[in-house]
């Protein structure tokens, strides 16, 4: 099993599926994810209940909007920025950008040589000693 690995508010991780376990590819995706704090973190008193779902809270300040409670239970969110998918044809690990975020949320120093150690991480766990 391949180890997560975090540094700072970078981490490289399996991708989640919204599949059961046993309906998952037979070699996932593994992301680069970005955190960052969670807004709606505890503050589900502040929002009401949806009275059509009670899974849910409204937004008041905006109109049909409405947020699952599982929002407010974490003091984290994240979303990818990068990802690792397998590619059953050459049979290894390709990385691909979501988009232009590596680019639009890397501009610190910091952040671009964590991401570059996570890149190292993911690819010597995914394909080194693989590649044919």
């Amino acid at each position: 099993m391949i180890e997560n690995k975090r540094i700072e508010d970078l981490e490289f991780r399996p991708a989640s599926y919204l599949l059961p376990e046993d309906k998952w590819p037979e070699n996932p995706s593994y992301d680069i994810n970005l955190w960052y704090p969670n807004l709606y973190y505890g503050r589900d008193d502040e929002f009401p209940e949806d009275p059509l779902d009670s899974s849910y809270r409204l937004d008041p300040k905006y109109q049909n909007h409405r947020i699952h409670k599982s929002c407010f239970k974490y003091p984290e969110s994240c979303f990818t920025i990068a990802s690792f998918d397998y590619d059953e044809h050459e049979r290894f690990y390709e990385l691909h950008f979501c988009l232009d975020r590596p680019i639009e949320y890397l501009n610190i120093l910091e952040k671009r040589e964590a991401f570059w150690k996570l890149l190292q991480y993911g690819n010597e766990q995914l394909n080194i000693g693989k590649i044919e």
